[in-house]
């Protein structure tokens, strides 16, 4: 199985968790020592998939609803890079558009690192949206 087609497994994998939050089917995707870089670092298989759900847990979950969008990934080597644009949407506000890039390194079919960087616009429209709207997200 191609990079390619192990990440999109994955990725169809993680999107089948966020319903369920059943996150112990994206747990062979990941290297036992997998590391998601950001602050803070996860260091592990189990830290990873926490910070993961944490992560859906405290804003995409809180939000009426959640529409990803991918690109195609690229390929180099053993790395895979892919732009994503994820719209949220929560009764009175304004939908919120944020976008990024995700690079997965695989060690043979499995993840050992993940890092996600948002775009700086984005980053500058969810800090807007948060300071005017993020009390919709309490409770």
């Amino acid at each position: 199985m191609s990079i390619r087609e192990r990440y999109q497994a994955y990725a169809d994998a993680f999107e089948e968790s966020y319903v369920d939050d059943d996150w112990s089917r994206i747990e062979q995707y990941f290297t036992e020592d997998a590391v998601y870089e950001g602050d803070p670092e996860a260091i592990g298989r189990a830290a990873v998939l926490a910070k993961l759900k944490s992560g859906v847990d405290a804003f995409d979950r809180k939000m009426d609803t959640r529409t990803p969008d991918f690109q195609t990934p690229s390929v180099e080597g053993n790395t895979l890079e892919m732009l994503w644009t994820v719209t949220y949407q929560k009764a009175g506000a304004p939908d919120l558009k944020i976008s990024g890039r995700e690079t997965a390194v695989f060690e043979g079919e499995c993840i050992s690192r993940l890092r996600d960087d948002f775009d700086p616009e984005a980053e500058k429209a969810m800090g807007e949206w948060m300071a005017e709207h993020g009390a919709k997200l309490q409770g």
